[in-house]
Order: structure tokens, then sequence, then C-alpha cells
């Protein structure tokens, strides 16, 4: 499966697609909330970002304040487009709910499909970045399996550690990924947040083949849950409070956080979306 799933990654290549960072980590550690907030920064900056949403319930629509949107899974009934599924903030930042499960999406028509790809890889084109917001990996790793770049969120909490080490095992041993960066976050302070890298990098150094890289921390901050409860992004809403100011940092840099494990130039991520996920299931028998 490993070379495999690793040449899926290099198939079908275009050179107009943005890069995609998929975010991912243990229950609990904030993924969803950092992902979010990394978006709203890139969209306050100038920047034209898409969050991808993978998660059931349309909770980054609810967090940002955005209207909940149809899911890609009910296009199949109601016969929509991308567009049924895409909401907008006056700043810019673009939030489209592409969540369904594998079943989903490979009982879907291949000529439904043909045309969701074509209206998808023309909104992707006129974005600079995607953030996808994960799924599980154990529910389904197909956007693992194709994002550009993985980026590890963890928190101090030795669950989240627990859970980030088995995830980061079963990419590189299942599906080929070897670099991953490393994003902290709810660290009291810089101390703890390296602390907690260093004893990720300790024990993947010593059982795994992967390249670790330390992006950064978002700090414990109480206005992150304050902002959650007024509907608005903390970069907006508290835009001086210490996590806001770390997400626009982060922000920032993201760009170069871009090192994908293969120098392929991609197709549209919604295509690999769909031939990903039929290959897989090739491969493992469901």
């Amino acid at each position: 499966m490993v070379d495999q799933a690793s040449g899926l990654r290099q198939a079908n290549a275009q050179s107009h697609y943005p890069p995609a960072f998929a975010f991912f980590g243990g229950e609990g550690s904030g993924v969803s909330s950092v992902v979010g907030e990394l978006a709203a920064a890139l969209a306050m900056s100038g920047q034209r970002p898409l969050l991808v949403e993978h998660q059931p319930g349309n909770h980054q629509a609810r967090r940002l304040g955005l209207p909940t949107s149809a899911s890609f899974a009910s296009l199949s009934i109601s016969l929509g487009g991308v567009s049924d599924l895409l909401v907008s903030n006056r700043y810019g930042l673009n939030l489209i709910n592409l969540v369904a499960s594998s079943e989903e999406r490979t009982r879907m028509s291949p000529r439904l499909w043909r045309r969701l790809v074509s209206e998808f890889a023309a909104l992707e084109a006129d974005n600079s970045v995607l953030l996808i917001d994960a799924p599980q990996l154990v529910d389904d790793p197909t956007p693992l399996c194709i994002a550009d770049n993985l980026v590890l969120v963890l928190s101090p909490d030795a669950e989240s550690l627990t859970q980030g080490y088995a995830t980061l095992k079963r990419l590189a041993g299942d599906y080929a990924r070897r670099r991953f960066n490393v994003l902290v976050n709810r660290a009291r302070d810089f101390d703890e947040a390296q602390a907690v890298f260093t004893r990720l990098s300790a024990v993947a150094g010593d059982y795994l083949s992967v390249a670790l890289r330390w992006v950064g921390f978002v700090p414990l901050d109480n206005t992150l849950r304050k902002s959650q409860t007024l509907r608005r992004p903390t970069v907006e809403a508290f835009a001086d409070c210490e996590a806001a100011q770390a997400c626009r940092q982060l922000a920032q840099m993201l760009p170069r956080w871009h090192a994908p494990d293969s120098n392929a130039q991609r197709s549209s991520y919604l295509e690999q979306l769909l031939t990903t996920t039929k290959s897989l299931a090739d491969l493992t028998g469901h």
C-alpha cells in the first residue's frame, strides 16, 4: 500500500493549484479552532484562503460567524453545485463544506463528479492556499493522504501526544507520509510548547522514519473560548490578545511551511479526493 498510495499523489499533475495544508491531531487538541483562526488571519491580511471543512455539523461556520451550508454528501440528492457548499464573509474568508464519507463520495455518479471537479478546480485556482480541517484518520484517511502539507496540532495533555504519535505512525507506515509540521496549542509559554515538541521528537526519532518541523505555538488563552461564544474569530474580535497575536504570526509564516513529500505538481484537490478514495477502497477491499 505504501508505494501505491505515494504514487497516487503524483498522478495527473497540474501547475496552477495553491498549496494545501491539512491540520490534524487528537481529540481535544483544538485543531478546528487553530485552522479557523489561521484562515481568518490570512483573509484579514489580504490573502485568499479557502478553508475546507471535513468535520460534520457546520462547526467552522458557527465558530466563524458564517452562514451554514449544504454538505458535499447532499449534492448526490439535490444535484446542486459547488456554490451551494461555499460561504464567505466580508473580508474574504471562504469556507467550503466537503463533508462526506468515503462511501458517499464513491456512490456519486461519474457525471456528477466530473461537473463538481470542474467547478471546484475553478474555485481552487482563484485562492492562494487551502487550509483543511481534516477528519480523523480512522474515519477517512483520504484528506491526510493527499494534502501537500500536514500540520500536527498538539496540546500539552498526555493524551494529545499519544494520539498524535499514533496518527503519525499510521500516516508514515500506511500512507508514505514523511514530513510533518508540528504546532503546539494551548501551551502556557514557549518553554512548555518546546517541551511538548521535544517529547514527540524523541519518541518519533526512535521508532519512525519521519521529519518533524517545529512551526510555533498558540498560547493558552481563555479569550479563544469567549470569541467562539460570540461566533467571531479571535483575530477579529480580540485582536490584541496573546492567542490572536500568535495566530497572525503563524499565518504570516504559513506559506514558508510548504514542503510536500513529493515535488510533483498536483491536480485539483477535489479530483484527488475522488481518485484516491476509490483507489484506497480498491487497495483495502472496502
